[in-house]
């Protein structure tokens, strides 16, 4: 992680002349910027905004510079319960598979479970800068921090919903910048509870939908020395939100947890290695690639200790145009945090080779 806090303590973010990184621990609470007005109050500034930068950002010289937005959910309908993911990504500086779109959907009651990868034109491709406004073949999202429309079409079904964000923004470490492996900024924030609500339909079946949704919002340049990652989301009873990031460079490892809290504040913490408590294997049958399924997070500063599981099936790996894959799972959780019990679902998304 850039910086280990302590409770209720963030870290301090110093500008260099061409790029930002983390520096010193600043013994106060930072508050969390809000959907309506993205402004910090703490004197830590925030560097991401939620009304803007929703939308694209001009490209750096890097080949592996990237932007992308996702979410996830967790609907039910009809006595059945899903998870949904709706991703989008662009890497300008590149020659080829550089305007991709993906869609994924698990029926965690039965398992059932399918993604569709598009890949697409730059010509056919646009993301306005400065808002969202996304559309492409198959693809349209659009809207602002308060409130957005998406839908999808693909050949064995479609997406049709609206967003609309509870509760303030997430800022990951708490500034929406960090070293994602190696010293390498990246930028990050979430929209982490959205109330969601619209129509799903998968091979001819109609399923009116309700539930909630996690926006991630992310750019930079992807570090060329990362060699895997694991992310997670976690909604806590309380109201807490919590994204875990684990990484693996050349030259880094890196495991810590941004929490917002309902008030708007935050914890930066330290995540135990997430190597150390993964279990159950499951290789992909497309790729060879070999994902654990189980996994214990520890959090000491937090008292916190989770059982998270894979959930629907193993099988939820969207693969890659290099012949590759990443794992994009729904999971749920049980254990204690600050010691209490506690259970709930998120998403688990990991890259790379996990062969023990």
């Amino acid at each position: 992680m850039p910086s280990i806090l302590a409770r209720r303590r963030v870290a301090a973010l110093v500008a260099a002349t061409a790029t930002l990184a983390f520096s010193a621990v600043v013994s106060s609470s930072v508050q969390a910027v809000s959907s309506a007005a993205p402004t910090a109050t703490s004197g830590i500034p925030a560097l991401v905004d939620p009304a803007a930068d929703l939308g694209r950002h001009a490209p750096g010289p890097q080949q592996t510079w990237f932007d992308s937005i996702y979410f996830t959910s967790s609907v039910r309908a009809n006595g059945q319960e899903f998870g949904l993911q709706v991703h989008t990504r662009i890497l300008p500086n590149r020659d080829e598979a550089a305007y991709r779109w993906t869609f994924s959907v698990i029926n965690k009651t039965t398992g059932w479970y399918r993604d569709y990868d598009a890949m697409v034109e730059q010509k056919d491709y646009r993301w306005s800068e400065g808002k969202l406004d996304i559309k492409a073949p198959g693809l349209s999202w659009t809207g602002d921090a308060v409130r957005q429309s998406v839908q999808v079409e693909t050949p064995w079904g479609s997406l049709d919903v609206q967003l609309a964000p509870t509760g303030p923004a997430m800022n990951y470490a708490s500034t929406g910048i960090f070293n994602l492996a190696d010293g390498v900024p990246n930028y990050e924030f979430a929209l982490p509870e959205m109330q969601t609500s619209g129509t799903l339909v998968v091979d001819g079946r109609k399923h009116q939908i309700r539930g909630t949704s996690w926006l991630d919002r992310q750019w930079g340049e992807m570090p060329t020395s990362l060699l895997r990652w694991t992310w997670m989301n976690l909604g806590m009873p309380n109201g807490d939100k919590i994204a875990i990031w684990d990484t693996i460079g050349a030259e880094s490892k890196d495991s810590w947890a941004t929490v917002l809290h309902p008030d708007g504040s935050y914890d930066v913490v330290d995540v135990e290695p997430v190597a150390q408590g993964a279990s159950r294997q499951w290789t992909s049958p497309a790729t060879g690639q070999t994902y654990p399924t189980r996994w214990r997070i520890r959090i000491p500063a937090l008292q916190t200790e989770l059982d998270v599981r894979v959930t629907g099936n193993p099988d939820q790996e969207i693969q890659t145009p290099d012949g590759g894959g990443y794992l994009e799972a729904t999971a749920a959780f049980t254990g204690k945090y600050n010691g209490k019990n506690v259970r709930g679902e998120n998403y688990v998304e990991m890259t790379g080779e996990w062969k023990p």
